[in-house]
C-alpha cells in the first residue's frame, strides 16, 4: 500500500485517476492518526467492527476497542469491505448492537 502510494503520488500531477487513487490510499497509510489517550476521553457506546482478514491490524482494532471505554468489538468473517460484501452478517451485528443500547436505555 505505501508503495502504491508514493507511486499514485508521483503520477498525480500528470493523472486525475492517480490524484483520485493516491487520496484513497493516503487514508490507508496516514489515517486514523487518532491518539488512544484522546479515545478514553469518549462516553458514549460504541461499536468497533472489523474483518477477521482485516488489512488493519488486530492488534490497532483492539487498541482502539480497549481505549473506548464504553465499546463493544466485533469480527466478522470476511476482509476490510465487509459491509459491502457481506451485508447481512454486517447489519444484523450492527443492529444487534443498536437493539442492545435501546434495550439498556430502558
Amino acid at each position: 500500500i505505501i508503495f502504491e502510494y508514493k507511486l499514485a503520488s508521483c503520477l498525480a500531477k500528470r493523472r486525475h485517476s492517480a490524484r483520485e487513487k493516491m487520496e484513497l490510499l493516503g487514508l490507508m497509510v496516514n489515517e486514523p492518526n487518532v491518539d488512544p489517550g484522546e479515545l478514553e476521553k469518549l462516553r458514549v457506546k460504541t461499536l468497533v467492527i472489523a474483518g477477521t482478514d482485516d488489512m488493519i491490524k488486530e492488534e490497532h482494532t483492539r487498541l482502539i476497542y480497549q481505549s473506548l471505554p464504553m465499546a463493544r468489538l466485533a469480527f466478522v468473517k470476511g476482509d476490510h469491505f465487509i459491509a459491502n460484501k457481506c451485508p447481512k452478517i454486517f447489519n444484523k451485528t450492527v443492529d444487534d448492537f443498536l437493539k442492545e443500547i435501546k434495550a439498556e436505555a430502558f
